[in-house]
């Protein structure tokens, strides 16, 4: 199997020293690690969605890809324990599909799925899961690092030619990503008729290596305490003229906790 050597800073998550009686606020620093709970969820043998391993039989990825093709999910397979979505590592099918019911079809909240796994995977030193984040206080600001494999077509819309990802595409990315504040995500997608509850966090769009309008979606977002949650596939209806932050839902949030552990104890 081939292993990711990426890595980054160290990771610190500490109390923010302004907060409100009884409330706990955090930031969260950049973390040093491996990444091989990351996979690439394939259709018919391409690239299709990223996601993370959880557990033995679950990878946590998003809804959104998979709200229309539960019916032929016997298409798709999930490639683990390597940074090239194209060789190595272990291919495994997948048995079904589970979308958060608070999900609601091409809205960024509570977008993430779990794939149960036909197969248990087999733990080794290249694949292995990712806790999830205990983490459930207020987020004053913070840097993540994000993985996922670059979609050169994403809903009939291909890759321009400009972006980085189109060198080395079967390749696995890593990026840095910085939170947005809260309030100010909340107001920036109130002017594009959306709405953010506490299940949701916002981070600055990628600008550098791909198009605002082909968000990575599936990408684990993570910190040294695992993983934190998991990157919408939403973009605005004027992705361009008005670019979105990209949302990711958080696995802390007690909506989604409990629906996680609810399914996680299922047979």
């Amino acid at each position: 199997m081939e292993s990711s050597s990426l890595e980054s800073d160290s990771t610190e998550v500490f109390p923010e020293d302004k907060t409100k009686k009884g409330e706990k606020s955090y930031k969260v620093r950049n973390g040093s690690q491996r990444y091989p709970f990351s996979v690439s969820v394939q259709r018919k043998g391409s690239h299709y969605a990223t996601g993370a391993l959880i557990e033995k039989k679950w990878v946590l990825t998003v809804a959104g890809e998979f709200y229309n093709v539960r019916e032929s999910i016997k298409f798709f397979r999930v490639r683990l324990g390597t940074v090239n979505c194209k060789k190595g590592g272990v291919l495994l099918p997948i048995k079904g599909v589970e979308i958060h019911p608070a999900y609601s079809y091409k809205n960024p909240t509570y977008d993430v799925a779990l794939l149960r796994l036909a197969v248990p995977a087999e733990y080794s030193d290249t694949l292995k899961p990712i806790p999830l984040t205990r983490i459930k206080g207020k987020v004053l600001s913070a840097k993540f690092l994000a993985t996922y494999w670059p979609r050169l077509i994403v809903r009939g819309q291909v890759l321009p030619s400009s972006a980085q990802e189109r060198v080395q595409p079967n390749s696995m990315r890593v990026s840095t990503q910085k939170m947005i504040p809260w309030s100010w995500c909340q107001s920036l997608m109130s002017t594009l008729n959306q709405t953010l509850d506490e299940s949701s966090l916002c981070l600055d769009p990628i600008m550098s290596h791909h198009s605002l309008c082909l968000p990575d979606a599936g990408a684990p977002v993570t910190a040294d305490d695992g993983l934190w949650g998991i990157t919408s596939g939403w973009t605005s209806d004027n992705c361009l003229g008005n670019p979105s932050p990209t949302i990711f839902t958080r696995v802390s949030s007690p909506v989604v906790r409990a629906w996680l552990d609810s399914q996680l104890t299922t047979l």
